[in-house]
């Protein structure tokens, strides 16, 4: 058998020796595929609560299991809203997000403070992912930096190299996530999900303006939800009944299922709130507005105190692009 014939016969046998070396990946349900979410987030998640295996959030062993239960998922059994669920989570890979290895939306340290040695390689992990993504020009803002120091402080974690890399940590200087690498990709991949009309923001931000310009004077609201960082999630489960959902940032509710299958009505006011607050949303995470220019904006749309008004921007910087899951409720003028 001459050279040629046996590198072709290496070429076809090699797929073979993988099938064999290789067990077939069983292919999951969405429920199967929402509990092994849920188990693999647990220190993320103080509903689910906390498991005896625990899996430190954007460890290399919490990526790869989590990618593994997304390709283990059997679409083919799952709905419309539910496969759109596991296509958007799927999009949020290729994206920084996993170079920051502490969510801000939770404290960590608190969940691990039972078990000294979770928190001490949890800690290793903070520095060593977060070098690595400075290195890569991918950064905490300044409020996402103090969020962490405190959280430290409050769970009275004596980690004295994280505290002293927190504390020289020099941030981004602006909150939005047009400031990462790729970051007005990956809010515009958020804006699809939510919005579910694939727009650019810009188009979408003068859409907005236009409405918010044709409603007229500012208005005062009582909403009892309004100091919640959530705002979308917290409207939601207060008049809606949810539809289940995979992202554990969002409680596991599928946000855009959620308010379109939703039969409650909403005045007008409350429909000016929700504009505003996709106004800043645009702002603050495309545009690169300031905290300040978000507040006086916000101010300039609703009588708000600075309170509200913070509680607000801090709420649309944490979860970018979910308040336009709202838009169901929103009618905009022809």
């Amino acid at each position: 058998m001459n050279t040629i014939m046996i590198r072709r016969l290496k070429y076809l046998l090699l797929p073979l020796f993988f099938l064999i070396g290789c067990e077939p990946q069983t292919l999951i349900s969405f429920d199967e595929l929402r509990n092994g979410l849920q188990s693999n987030n647990s220190t993320l998640d103080t509903i689910v609560g906390q498991s005896t295996e625990l899996t430190l959030p954007f460890s290399e062993a919490y990526l790869k299991h989590r990618h593994y239960l997304y390709e283990s998922a059997d679409i083919t059994n799952f709905n419309s809203e539910q496969r759109e669920d596991l296509a958007y989570l799927k999009i949020q890979e290729r994206y920084p997000e996993r170079f920051l290895p502490w969510p801000v939306q939770v404290n960590v340290v608190n969940n691990l403070k039972p078990n000294m040695s979770a928190m001490s390689k949890w800690s290793e992990l903070v520095l060593q992912r977060l070098t690595a993504a400075r290195e890569s020009k991918i950064l905490l803002s300044r409020y996402e930096r103090n969020i962490l120091i405190e959280y430290i402080e409050q769970a009275e974690f004596d980690n004295k190299e994280l505290k002293e890399f927190l504390a020289k940590y020099k941030p981004r200087t602006r909150l939005g996530l047009y400031q990462h690498p790729n970051g007005k990709e990956w809010y515009q991949s958020k804006l699809n999900y939510y919005y579910d009309i694939s727009k650019s923001p810009n188009e979408t931000l003068n859409k907005i303006q236009t409405e918010l310009a044709r409603r007229g004077k500012r208005v005062s609201l009582a909403l009892s939800i309004m100091g919640e960082n959530h705002f979308a999630l917290s409207y939601l489960q207060s008049h809606c009944e949810s539809v289940e959902g995979l992202n554990w940032i969002d409680a596991y509710t599928n946000l855009p299922a959620t308010a379109k299958q939703c039969a409650a009505t909403h005045n007008s006011d409350i429909t000016r709130l929700f504009l505003s607050l996709m106004e800043i949303d645009i702002g603050l995470h495309y545009q690169g507005w300031s905290k300040q220019q978000a507040r006086v904006t916000l101010q300039a749309r609703l009588r708000l105190t600075d309170f509200e008004a913070d509680r607000l921007v801090e709420g649309t910087v944490l979860y970018p692009a979910t308040i336009f899951s709202l838009t169901p409720f929103v009618t905009f003028s022809s």
